[in-house]
């Protein structure tokens, strides 16, 4: 019991479902551990014995190189193995090793895999003893050759590396004695200790994984499933829709987020710039010859060169050859439409479209600082002439059916 009167989690398994629970768990770990990519290369091998290169010259003193991974890189491979040496969760490796005892029962494991399961826990107690399991050990002696303290092994020196430089500020005991040592010193150790603790980790993978299948341990088969790392895959995301909220904004059970007041559709690309770049935004009417409009819609414009973008909807663009400065819209050099094929909202596309087919013109306002601009486009080859200018004709907008996408 503690102080507090909470009793404390017992360091071993204590049935067959907490054994196989400790198991399921150890495997989403070691399976993270095992895509690191030290271990895929199998470049992590070159550290799990401590090595240096002594190099002598002529009239030079003799120098010592150490054999070190790079920092940034080792580190994440030490944060990924850390909880196998902590005896507070539920993957330090003693645990599993009891686990995996549990499991079997009666049942005996073959010659290779007994040799790999005793090498394994060895090892691990290799580690764990920072005095009779070490490499090799430093000692610190004063001005007058005075000794500072005991020994103090690689494996100390490692462990006082993760925590008093990787993960904690505040080591304690023998660990906050190796801190007087130089910081090369204590990333050396560190690498062949959690060099030493992943290859421990991957080979209690690997015997695990064949023994849940020789002997149906049950372990939950989703632990060899589940995503243990992020791929490139994630940094893209499928959304049919996807709408903006101001925040804190509670949504009532049974309202769906776009019938909020407030809402932004962000799946389409012209209600996004609408909400969050006010300075692109584009009022588009569509209207008759005669001024009569069909309808209205939201648009956005963008400039390249001497090129205007107007995206309409998500559901039709117009190119427009202008001037940047020119006054608008005598300055038209030329027009182009094409059909976007954006996967946006099949309604609003729909009744975009309904109206270009009733329209003969489409009229873009557009606010800016020198006044509002008026960019016109016609539907009818004969409604209004632009000089030298090229127009798309009605019956291109309705049964044209363009190959490629232009981004804005």
């Amino acid at each position: 019991m503690t102080a507090k009167g909470k009793q404390m989690k017992p360091r071993h398994p204590i049935d067959l479902d907490e054994a196989k629970d400790i198991l399921r768990r150890f495997v989403v770990r070691a399976r993270r551990v095992a895509a690191h990519s030290m271990v895929k290369d199998q470049s992590v091998l070159k550290y799990v014995n401590p090595t240096f290169t002594i190099q002598r010259q002529e009239g030079e003193p003799i120098k010592l190189k150490y054999h070190m991974p790079d920092q940034e890189i080792f580190e994440s491979l030490a944060a990924r193995t850390r909880p196998c040496i902590l005896e507070r969760e539920p993957v330090y490796l003693d645990k599993v090793f009891r686990s995996v005892t549990m499991c079997l029962g009666t049942r005996k494991m073959n010659e290779a895999a007994q040799k790999c399961f005793d090498e394994c826990k060895a090892h691990f107690a290799h580690l764990r003893d920072k005095n009779g399991g070490t490499s090799y050990s430093i000692q610190m002696f004063d001005t007058n050759d005075v000794p500072l303290g005991e020994p103090m092994s690689d494996l100390l020196i490692g462990e006082a590396w993760l925590y008093s430089d990787l993960v904690h500020a505040d080591p304690q005991g023998r660990k906050a004695e190796a801190t007087a040592l130089s910081y090369r010193d204590r990333y050396y150790a560190g690498t062949s200790f959690f060099s030493q603790l992943s290859i421990i980790i991957v080979n209690m993978l690997n015997l695990i994984t064949a023994l849940n299948q020789n002997f149906g341990f049950d372990i939950d088969s989703k632990a060899w499933e589940e995503q243990v790392v992020a791929s490139d895959e994630d940094s893209e995301r499928v959304a049919e829709n996807m709408y903006m909220l101001p925040q804190g904004t509670q949504i009532p059970d049974g309202v769906s987020p776009k019938d909020m007041p407030n809402a932004v559709d962000v799946s389409s690309m012209t209600e996004t710039a609408w909400a969050l770049n006010p300075q692109q935004r584009a009022s588009v009417i569509l209207c008759k010859a005669d001024g009569q409009p069909v309808d209205r819609f939201h648009g956005i414009y963008s400039w390249n060169d001497d090129k205007m973008t107007l995206l309409v909807e998500d559901t039709f663009i117009c190119e427009l050859g202008i001037g940047k400065q020119a006054a608008l819209p005598a300055g038209f050099k030329e027009i182009e439409v094409t059909r976007r094929v954006f996967k946006g909202d099949p309604t609003m596309t729909a009744k975009v479209w309904d109206a270009v087919k009733r329209a003969d013109i489409m009229i873009g306002v557009i606010p800016r600082k020198e006044g509002t601009a008026y960019v016109i486009v016609p539907f009818r080859e004969n409604e209004v002439h632009v000089e030298n200018g090229k127009m798309l004709l009605r019956s291109a907008i309705e049964e044209g059916h363009p190959t490629d996408e232009t981004s804005m």
